[in-house]
C-alpha cells in the first residue's frame, strides 16, 4: 500500500486514460489536421495482436499488464524502465549545435529587445540584479517536422520500433540572474514563482521516508503557507548526478531542457485521474497546480533550478503542447521555444530550508498565468 495516502474504495480509473475520444483513429489525415498527427499512437496502446506481440518481446512486458490505481499514485514503474539497459543505450534526443544568442556585453540596455522598458526589465535594474552566463541550455528547436507532428516524449519501455521521442533541441546561451537578498519580489501572483522557508526536514532521504513523513508533513505546510483547504502531492522525484549511487528509484539526473510540466488540459485531467470521485467538485472551485522543490544538500550545489519570470513569457509564440505517454493515459507538457525577451532567475547557495513553489496552472484568472485559464510556468536547470 502507498503509504503517503491510505488506500480508500474508489473504482480504479480506465486502462487507459485520454481525452480524445476513439474517432480519431477512424478519421483520415486530412480530416484530423497536420497538426494533430501524433505518432505514437501507432503503437501505444496496442491495437493488434502484432503490437501486443512487440511489447512482450520488449524488456518490460508487464507494461501491457499493469495498470493505475488512483489510490496508490506513488507505484511508477517507469522510473525502472527509463533505466532499463535498452533506454540507456537509444539516443533520446536530437540536438542542434549551441547558438550563442547572448548580447555583446553584460549590461541590461544592450539585452533589451524593445525600446521601451518593462516593468521586469527595470526591477532587475532598480534591483542590482547580477547575472550568470550559463552554457548551453536547450529549447525546442524551430524544425519543419513540428508542421506535421506533435512533439512528445515516452515513458514506455524500449526495445520495440516506437522512438522514445520526436524531440529536436537547440542550444542556447543564457544569462540568469541572482534574485539573493530580493526574493520578496517574485511572487506566485507576478511571477509564477516564489522562495520560501520551511522547517520540514528530513534527516535521511529515502523513497520511504519521503512518502512516509516528508510527504505528509508538506501536505500540512502547504496548507498552512498557502491559505487552502486541502494539499494533495501526488508525484515526487529526486534529482542527482549519479541516481545509481542513490539507492532511490526515484532519483533522475538534472533535466536540462527548458520545458512547463503541464498544459491548461493537462492540468484539469490530472484531477480526474488521481481524484476522480472529488474532480467534478474541485473544478468548480478555486484550485492552484504547483511544484515545490528544494536542495537536500547543501555544500555543493551545481544545477541549481532556474525560472523564466512569466512576465517575460508569450505564451502564444514560446509554448509548444507536447505529449507525454505513460502506460495508463497520456499526459501533456509545454516545450519551450527561445524567445530572447525571456528573462531568468535563480537563488545561488539555497540553504536546507530554502524552499522553491513555482505554479503549473490556476483557475483564478487575475494571477499569473492569466491568459488563458490554465497556462503552466517554463522552468528548466542550469548550470
Amino acid at each position: 500500500m502507498d503509504p503517503c495516502h491510505s488506500k480508500v474504495h474508489v473504482p480504479v480509473t480506465a486502462w487507459y486514460f485520454d481525452s480524445e475520444p476513439d474517432e480519431y483513429y477512424s478519421k483520415s489525415e486530412s480530416e484530423k489536421g497536420l497538426s494533430c498527427r501524433q505518432p505514437w499512437r501507432a503503437f501505444w496502446p496496442p491495437k493488434s495482436k502484432r503490437m501486443k506481440l512487440a511489447w512482450l518481446q520488449s524488456e518490460y512486458p508487464e507494461v501491457l499488464t499493469w495498470r493505475f490505481d488512483p489510490t496508490l499514485p506513488f507505484d511508477r514503474p517507469w522510473r525502472v524502465w527509463a533505466r532499463s539497459t535498452d533506454a540507456m543505450k537509444e539516443k533520446a534526443i536530437t540536438v542542434t549545435p549551441i547558438r550563442s544568442t547572448r548580447k555583446q556585453g553584460q549590461t541590461l540596455i544592450r539585452a533589451r529587445q524593445q525600446s521601451c522598458r518593462s516593468d521586469l526589465n527595470d526591477l532587475i535594474e532598480n534591483l542590482h540584479l547580477k547575472s550568470v552566463p550559463t552554457g548551453g541550455v536547450s529549447f525546442l528547436a524551430y524544425h519543419d517536422i513540428y508542421h506535421t507532428e506533435k512533439p512528445y516524449l515516452s515513458r514506455l519501455p524500449s526495445g520495440t520500433s516506437l522512438p522514445r521521442t520526436n524531440l529536436i533541441t537547440s542550444n542556447h546561451q543564457l544569462d540568469v540572474f541572482d534574485i539573493s537578498g530580493h526574493e520578496s519580489s517574485f511572487t506566485l501572483a507576478k511571477s509564477g514563482f516564489e522562495y520560501a522557508k520551511s522547517s520540514v526536514r528530513l534527516h535521511q532521504w529515502s523513497d520511504s521516508s519521503v512518502c512516509s513523513e516528508y510527504i505528509p508533513q508538506m501536505e500540512k505546510w502547504l496548507e498552512m503557507y498557502l491559505g487552502c483547504d486541502r494539499a494533495f502531492i501526488y508525484a515526487y522525484n529526486f534529482r542527482g548526478n549519479n541516481p545509481a549511487e542513490t539507492g532511490r528509484k526515484s532519483t533522475k539526473t538534472p533535466f536540462f531542457r527548458v520545458h512547463c510540466d503541464a498544459t491548461a488540459t493537462s492540468c484539469l485531467r490530472r484531477l480526474q485521474l488521481f481524484l476522480p470521485e472529488q474532480a467534478s467538485l474541485l473544478s468548480k472551485q478555486r484550485v492552484r497546480f504547483l511544484n515545490i522543490w528544494r536542495p537536500i544538500t547543501t555544500l555543493h550545489q551545481d544545477s541549481p533550478l532556474a525560472f523564466c519570470d512569466y512576465r517575460s513569457l508569450n505564451p502564444e509564440k514560446d509554448l509548444v503542447a507536447a505529449d507525454i505517454i505513460f502506460p495508463h493515459y497520456r499526459d501533456e507538457a509545454y516545450e519551450v521555444l527561445y524567445n530572447p525577451n525571456q528573462r531568468w532567475f535563480y537563488k545561488k547557495g539555497m540553504d536546507w530550508d530554502d524552499v522553491i513553489l513555482f505554479k503549473l496552472g490556476d483557475t483564478k484568472t487575475d494571477e499569473a498565468p492569466r491568459k488563458d485559464r490554465l497556462i503552466p510556468l517554463d522552468s528548466g536547470y542550469i548550470i
